[in-house]
């Protein structure tokens, strides 16, 4: 949908000029149902949050067998979280625990029994592991309110990697992500190439909105139309933690963006940064940048060299990245924040280490069998839909504007009569949009038809983006090979995708927006 299109709403009542859009913000974020917000504009609740205190490990899920195989119970219930003293709100989590983590060993079985003691149905989708249709934990499987449901299969051979794990009901998922209702997987390679003298940081982001009584706070038609983004930032449960490591230590940051709708443009001060591995796990070999993206889904491995300069502080950023947003903005999306602090200690300085000068093979996929052509777009009634961003440029922290006008006369809490589309259809379960064949390459040229960014995301295999093609320009081929399960879309944007689906089944594929796929922008390919 083209940015003046927004702007032409207001004879649906969705739209207001933006001295009354920010008073109906405001008077929002003054009631029960919004922000506590501080003088600054920053978050009242998150300022109360202690900063800079030592990471923290992700708290285990205790494994009932010994690895290679992994058996576990999983309660999911609200549970009352003591973040400080005076903040204590009600969140839904996997046996209490935020961000927990479930660590396997390729080839190793699991075994995991669930008990949703929710008042709504949930599933448990292992984003990631390609695991059979009847585990992955798709909408069509539900573990109804108060139900069980146990989990069985093999993490296949060559599937190590980090992965996480996380609810995937369809019209109940957006409010369980915004109950911070997730948790990561780390699935270890039989033989890993990287030295074991390299320390490993998990580190799983997520986000938090409170209202005024310190409870997650319902979403808004802001939320919907953009994705939710909280005003609380955490890594690993905790606000701009303190990494201690030596002078020219080497290390790893594996992290995951678990967030719902926010972006993630990663730069350490000082630092240079080498990716080693993506979603599917190990590059070929490592690729250095001085910042990453990182969206909604994805996850990535990076190894840093350490400063060799003792008793020094590094803010590990996240900088301003514009997605295209509708309405009013939050305080923060044109703020650089603060992830994580890294501090060198006062020991003697390190050496650098040597790598392997090859980490993991990566064959191209021949030529496909199949090929598709996806299209994501969206559709307000009575103004069509259409592609296209109206010039948009304020992607990577330039440019921009100070919302697209909307948000005065819209129904705050209520879901927006927007709908986001794949091939100009609405998800509904059952609906079957592509039909395929196990061990087939298949070609998919993916097209963001719209004026906002999205992240895509496949079930039950993993994919090699082989071409990329910007608005009209020339299709050009990425900067490397990587195994990925999810990827950006920037708006006219187009991505050539190939992909092997080696187990049957009826397999979706969204965005991972997560208030876009619950509005419609979600299908399913059925593999015989």
């Amino acid at each position: 949908m083209l940015r003046r299109d927004f702007l032409r709403l207001g004879a649906l009542g969705l739209m207001a000029s933006p001295l009354v859009a920010g008073l109906a913000l405001a008077r929002m974020r003054g009631g029960d149902h919004g922000h506590a917000m501080g003088a600054a504009g920053h978050s009242a609740w998150a300022t109360q949050l202690p900063e800079q205190q030592a990471l923290r490990g992700l708290p285990p899920i205790d494994n009932l067998r010994r690895l290679p195989h992994f058996k576990a119970s999983l309660n999911i219930q609200p549970v009352t979280v003591p973040l400080t003293n005076d903040l204590t709100p009600q969140l839904w989590l996997y046996n209490g625990k935020l961000t927990p983590l479930i660590e396997l060993v390729e080839g190793g079985e699991v075994e995991v029994a669930v008990s949703n003691q929710l008042d709504q149905p949930t599933t448990i989708h292992w984003h990631g592991v390609k695991v059979p249709i009847s585990e992955d934990g798709g909408p069509h499987d539900l573990i109804p309110a108060g139900g069980k449901h146990t989990y069985r299969f093999q993490v296949p051979e060559g599937n190590a990697g980090l992965h996480w794990f996380h609810p995937h009901p369809h019209g109940h998922l957006a409010e369980q992500i915004a109950h911070s209702l997730a948790g990561a997987l780390l699935v270890r390679p039989r033989q890993d190439p990287m030295p074991e003298s390299i320390p490993s940081y998990l580190l799983m982001v997520t986000d938090l909105r409170l209202d005024s009584r310190g409870e997650v706070a319902p979403h808004s038609g802001v939320d919907w139309m953009n994705g939710r983004e909280g005003d609380i930032l955490l890594v690993n449960g905790q606000r701009n933690p303190l990494l201690e490591v030596a002078p020219g230590a080497t290390f790893r940051l594996r992290m995951i963006n678990a967030c719902a709708g926010r972006y993630l443009r990663l730069r350490l001060q000082e630092h240079g940064l080498q990716l080693i591995g993506t979603d599917g796990g190990y590059l070929e070999h490592a690729e250095a940048m001085d910042e990453l993206l990182l969206v909604p889904g994805q996850r990535c491995d990076l190894l840093v060299r350490a400063s060799e300069r003792a008793g020094q502080r590094f803010a590990l950023h996240n900088l301003p990245y514009d997605r295209d947003w509708m309405g009013p903005e939050p305080a923060h999306y044109r703020r650089t924040e603060t992830l994580l602090t890294l501090q060198t200690s006062q020991a003697a300085s390190q050496a650098a280490i040597e790598l392997p000068t090859r980490l993991a093979s990566i064959p191209a996929l021949e030529r496909p069998a199949v090929t598709r052509r996806v299209v994501l777009s969206e559709e307000m009634p009575g103004h069509g839909s259409h592609g296209g961003h109206g010039g948009h440029g304020g992607h990577g922290g330039h440019g921009g504007h100070g919302g697209h006008g909307m948000g005065g006369g819209m129904a705050m809490n209520g879901r927006p009569p927007i709908r986001f589309m794949i091939n100009g259809e609405t998800f509904e379960p059952g609906k079957i949009m592509f039909e395929g064949v196990v061990d087939k390459v298949e070609e998919w040229e993916v097209v963001n038809d719209s004026h906002m960014d999205h992240p895509f995301h496949v079930h039950g295999t993993q994919f090699q983006v082989v071409s990329i093609r910007d608005d009209n320009a020339p299709w050009h081929e990425p900067p490397f090979r990587a195994w990925q399960d999810t990827v950006n879309l920037k708006p006219r944007q187009s991505l050539k995708l190939r992909l092997v689906f080696e187990q049957p089944g009826e397999w979706m594929f969204h965005c991972h927006i997560i208030e876009h796929e619950e509005l419609g922008m979600m299908a399913s390919i059925l593999i015989r």
